[in-house]
């Protein structure tokens, strides 16, 4: 593994690994907290995983493919501490768009058909086993249960979608918290 993706990787552990910190002792609970510290570790344990086990071509691939997604949600929540609407459903729309494409889409019908159909064909010659079977059927359990986060999230992102369409393009407020307001954010 080549010394930058290494970087890549070490970055990706260390700001996992702080997003599980910043969910148990910062962040506001959710409805979708358990979702969420499930998802953060099993990112963890798939980037040490894939890291020891030398599985870089696909980890390479997954995490600026889940990244991207975050950058329009990003986006628009700084749009919607900031008072600027038409940047919020501008925002929220692409999210939703690279949602469905990225994580819904190239995801399970790529990456997952990729490390669990496509790698049994890199077999040992000799043995006929695939390398490290327990560490295949960990890390490919570990993304289906992403595809399962995925798929949770998308329900709590489409009805989000269906608001705004019924309320004539208003992005509301966060399906995932009764309590969170527009004014509850930290500064």
């Amino acid at each position: 593994m080549k010394l930058k993706l290494k970087a890549v990787y070490m970055y990706a552990a260390g700001f996992y690994v702080y997003s599980i910190f910043d969910l148990l002792f910062w962040e506001t609970r959710r409805k979708d907290f358990g979702v969420m510290m499930s998802h953060h570790v099993a990112t963890v344990v798939l980037i040490v995983v894939s890291y020891i086990c030398r599985l870089s071509r696909p980890g390479s691939v997954i995490l600026p493919l889940h990244d991207a997604s975050d950058i329009f949600l990003e986006i628009g929540k700084m749009a919607k501490y900031s008072s600027c609407e038409w940047l919020v459903v501008v925002a929220f729309l692409l999210f939703v768009a690279s949602w469905i494409l990225l994580r819904l889409i190239v995801f399970p019908f790529w990456i997952l058909r990729s490390t669990s159909y496509e790698i049994a064909m890199i077999v040992d010659k000799e043995n006929k086993k695939i390398y490290r079977t327990s560490y295949y059927y960990l890390f490919n359990t570990l993304l289906f249960s992403l595809l399962v986060f995925h798929i949770y999230w998308w329900v709590l992102i489409y009805r989000m979608l269906v608001k705004q369409i019924q309320s004539r393009g208003h992005v509301g407020e966060d399906v995932r918290s009764d309590s969170e307001g527009e004014n509850d954010h930290e500064d």
